[in-house]
């Protein structure tokens, strides 16, 4: 049996983007009282066309609701499968050239939504993640992907080596990134255009670790010319998966 669980979504456009791409997960939305805004003005317009329930709040319940008061006066609330239901081997199975994004201990909300939208934004259609030294799917990470989870698989697993050794089996090349690798990320010359491939991205204090990059087929680095010692985790993400959508 599938756990679903109650999950809460927050910010103008975050809420706006939901109801346009699947609505039907969609609970409740709870409006700030009183408001005066165009926007949310908009926003209500565009629930009620959608036939979903709305309910006032004022901006302390709301900030309880999200556990943020950066909810812009709006708060959705929807039904969500627990993540650790993904069923891979039927997506192997039935997904041609299968294009995924693996993230490994990415702790900050804010660069795992950013790394969410661009995975989604590239064309990505599973994005997997490291369930536990990482931060979870919450309602920070809703708001900073801007609609990212929207259309896109996500599943949780603390078995990443495992999960390489799955792909693998199905012929998807991996790809991981390292400062310390020798070959650039535009020398993807390995990749070839009919088959998958995975990205695989760790954090920045630490990257991947050892076992995820000895299950690697190819290693790169983005090259750094001025003084800062790293790129953001989100900036090297969407590098990365730009310059392998080029061979897609």
């Amino acid at each position: 049996m599938i756990d679903k669980k109650v999950r809460y979504i927050y910010g103008i456009h975050a809420v706006s983007n939901i109801i346009n791409s699947d609505h039907n997960k969609i609970i409740k939305i709870y409006l700030k009282k009183n408001y005066t805004s165009k926007n949310l003005t908009n926003l209500f317009t565009q629930a009620i066309d959608a036939g979903l329930y709305i309910e006032e709040a004022d901006a302390d319940k709301l900030s309880m609701l999200c556990e943020s008061n950066k909810h812009q006066g709006v708060v959705c609330e929807i039904e969500d499968i627990d993540l650790s239901f993904f069923n891979l081997d039927n997506y192997l199975l039935t997904t041609k050239n299968p294009f995924i994004l693996i993230l490994d201990q990415i702790k900050d909300p804010n660069n795992l939504g950013a790394c969410i939208r661009t995975a989604n934004a590239v064309g990505c259609n599973l994005i997997i993640k490291r369930k536990s030294n990482s931060s979870p799917i919450s309602p920070a990470v809703y708001k900073a992907s801007c609609g990212g989870t929207s259309g896109i698989n996500i599943y949780e697993s603390n078995d990443l080596n495992g999960i390489l050794k799955r792909l693998k089996k199905h012929n998807i090349t991996i790809v991981g990134t390292d400062h310390r690798a020798k070959s650039s990320y535009r020398e993807m010359s390995k990749l070839e255009e009919h088959t998958g491939v995975c990205v695989v991205m760790g954090s920045e204090d630490v990257g991947i670790s050892r076992g995820l990059k000895n299950s690697c087929d190819i290693m790169c680095s983005i090259p750094i010319h001025g003084s800062v010692a790293c790129l953001n985790i989100s900036v090297a993400c969407g590098v990365i998966l730009y310059e392998v959508a080029k061979y897609r």
